[in-house]
């Protein structure tokens, strides 16, 4: 998913300094530098930047599509470039203090609580009242999710699967968000700010096994690829999101008052914030907050295949450019509004999480056309590489 962004920095004449934790990464050909670091090691990350700013002239630090959001915004700090606060990188990539920050800015919150412990995670729970969900404190992907209805599912490998899958040694417990019926309720909304104003870029509907008995699929209840896959995994997205002109207008001022408790109203530049929001039984919540694009095959297919580059956008606001009416025109804005994308993915029937997963995808004129494209792309085995 960092191919497209990896070759429009060729494209612009810049060398590519890739760092990637394994050293098969898919896109290390094409990298003129590779280090082979975790790209949540920021120390380590510093120290190799220092390094290479020796050969090059470095000029901007991006990702898009992954979670390392906190390591670019302290390399850019460090390097005297363009980047967001490290301040609310780091507020970001801990769930568990988002929470606590939305919270003190009056956005409605679920109950939360932390666990060290196994006992500790059971108090927790029996404090907040069943169901909870159990979650990683910072991990993406649906890693060390758990839904949690009762005492008997609150185990103690589901409290390690989530302590293991965070770095802090503790577990978010959490009330669980109880999703609208007969809608798709869960999104992910992209918006670009630019000295401390908003502006919306587009949202997608985030698809969820549930979400199929809504929404006109091809498929029959007899060969339904997700008949039996966990609730909590994502299975694709539809690009845009179709919810009515109300719903539109509560969500955009929920991820702007959002927005603004974070830090985001005092940046100077250009910035991307996502916002992964649920249409819940309480009104829209926020689920997190991240300072980069989507990923899922959202920034990087079926954006740009409705015509907009929102990649080559935010490439440019990282470089130190303003965003003005050029870089909207060429890169934010839909040339195809009308066509509908579909992705859909391929996932294991026992999967815990979202790691793993292949992806097919189609267009169309409507919602129906675009998943009947997908799902024969996903029958044929035609998935992204």
């Amino acid at each position: 998913m960092q191919r497209l962004a990896a070759e429009k920095i060729k494209a612009l004449g810049y060398a590519l300094i890739l760092t990637d934790g394994s050293p098969s990464c898919a896109v290390r050909p094409i990298a003129d530098a590779f280090v082979d670091l975790d790209t949540f090691d920021i120390p380590g990350n510093i120290e190799r930047a220092d390094e290479l700013r020796t050969r090059y002239d470095i000029g901007a630090v991006f990702t898009a599509g992954a979670d390392c959001h906190e390591t670019v915004a302290a390399l850019a700090r460090h390097l005297g470039l363009h980047g967001i606060d490290p301040a609310i990188a780091h507020l970001c990539r801990y769930k568990n203090r988002t929470r606590e920050r939305l919270r003190d800015s009056g956005i409605p919150q679920p109950a939360l609580l932390e666990a060290g412990t196994h006992a500790q995670a059971i108090a927790a729970a029996e404090e907040i009242g069943f169901p909870i969900a159990l979650k990683a404190t910072d991990n993406s992907g649906s890693r060390g999710f758990s839904r949690i209805d009762g005492r008997q599912d609150l185990t103690l490998a589901a409290f390690e699967r989530a302590r293991e899958n965070g770095t802090t040694g503790i577990v978010i417990v959490e009330e669980l968000l109880l999703p609208q019926s007969q809608t798709i309720a869960e999104q992910s909304v992209e918006t670009v700010w630019y000295d401390g104003q908003m502006r919306w870029l587009n949202w997608v509907d985030r698809l969820f096994r549930k979400d199929f008995d809504s929404v006109a699929h091809p498929w029959s209840d007899r060969d339904d690829p997700y008949r039996e896959i966990s609730w909590a995994i994502e299975l694709g997205h539809l690009n845009p999101a179709e919810h009515d002109a109300q719903v539109r207008h509560d969500v955009e001022a929920l991820v702007r008052r959002a927005g603004e408790a974070i830090g985001m109203g005092n940046q100077k530049g250009g910035h991307i914030l996502k916002a992964d929001i649920m249409l819940t039984t309480k009104g829209p919540m926020i689920l997190e907050l991240t300072p980069r694009l989507s990923g899922g095959w959202d920034s990087a297919l079926s954006t740009p295949e409705r015509g907009a580059d929102f990649i080559g956008g935010a490439l440019r606001l990282a470089l130190g450019e303003k965003l003005d009416e050029e870089i909207w025109r060429d890169h934010f804005a839909y040339r195809n509004p009308a066509r509908v994308i579909a992705v859909l993915a391929q996932v294991r029937q026992e999967a815990q999480d979202c790691i793993g997963r292949e992806f097919a995808w189609g267009a169309g004129p409507d919602r129906a056309a675009a998943l009947q494209a997908a799902h024969s792309a996903y029958r044929a085995g035609r998935f992204l590489a």
